[in-house]
């Protein structure tokens, strides 16, 4: 009786391993529809305009307010349209292209500079360090929007200032985990060893601290790029991105505040899209830390 009972509880509870490879299948499931989420981004940036059904800068005012599915002299509306009779789904087909341009600009700068100053101050540590450690406490105590909004209200908004202001706040994680990286590299025996027989520095941060700490920069980077894409539409949704022929995701979002009791797919569309694009790349960034660190999230 008591083998039959031990039997049973043996095939309804799933062993270790079944439920690691149940873990391990689902994340891969997850990380391939991101992958393929973010290749249609990808696409959608690149060529954007030239999937628009319409010119989303045309404004047709007999047909404002339209819900999705609707028709009019110009076409179907699969998203309706907004208060000036724009096509959503022609909006955000066009807002993508600079959204997504900027953050991987920015994404791209903040964490070149905040590599460099990691692998730098990392390396040779003594005040260096402590002036790094320093300057990112500073900045992180600083509210961002309002380092925004002095920095666009003294310049005015542009396409690059933009980028600027965010690549600001993409640095500073990238330089602070880098320097405690390359500092425990630089602890390891066989890196004293080339620093004993004065191997160059450039040498060895290259060739053994870079290859060490590549891993943490693209999670960061990665992280990074969403984080990037929340703050440019945030920035559009008070008023300070750059000015372009038609409205980016954050000024359509800002947009349809008036109108979410009567045509909610102003906001929803925009928001959905902004939801979606930095699901999949955090993601992605989830399973790019598990791939190089696979203890990291057990």
């Amino acid at each position: 009786m008591t083998t039959t009972i031990e039997a049973s509880a043996s095939k309804a509870v799933p062993s270790a391993t079944a439920r690691r490879f149940r873990g391990v299948l689902r994340n891969r499931m997850l990380a391939a529809i991101a992958a393929i989420m973010l290749a249609a981004f990808a696409v959608i940036t690149f060529i954007g305009d030239k999937l628009a059904p319409m010119d989303p800068g045309a404004q047709q005012i007999r047909s404002r307010l339209l819900p999705p599915g609707s028709t009019s002299p110009a076409g179907t509306h699969v998203f309706g349209t907004d208060a000036l009779g724009r096509d959503i789904w022609s909006l955000v087909l066009a807002g993508a292209h600079t959204i997504v341009l900027q953050a991987v600009l920015a994404v791209a700068i903040g964490t070149a500079v905040g590599t460099l100053l990691g692998l730098v101050c990392g390396y040779r540590g003594g005040r260096l360090g402590d002036l790094l450690i320093l300057l990112t406490n500073l900045q992180l105590s600083f509210p961002f929007f309002l380092l925004a909004l002095a920095v666009v209200g003294i310049l005015g908004a542009s396409f690059w200032l933009v980028v600027f202001v965010v690549a600001l706040t993409s640095w500073v994680e990238v330089a602070r985990v880098v320097y405690i990286e390359t500092r425990g590299v630089c602890q390891l025996e066989y890196i004293l060893a080339v620093r004993v027989m004065r191997g160059s520095g450039l040498r060895i941060i290259s060739r053994h601290v870079l290859p060490n700490v590549a891993s943490s920069i693209l999670v960061l980077g990665s992280l990074a790029f969403g984080t990037a894409i929340v703050i440019i539409s945030g920035l559009g949704f008070i008023g300070l991105s750059a000015p372009a022929a038609s409205p980016g995701w954050g000024e359509m979002l800002s947009d349809g505040r008036e109108y979410m009791a009567s045509a909610w797919w102003i906001t929803v569309i925009p928001g959905v899209a902004i939801f979606l694009l930095v699901l999949s790349v955090n993601i992605i960034s989830e399973a790019i830390r598990d791939r190089f660190d696979p203890h990291a999230g057990s």
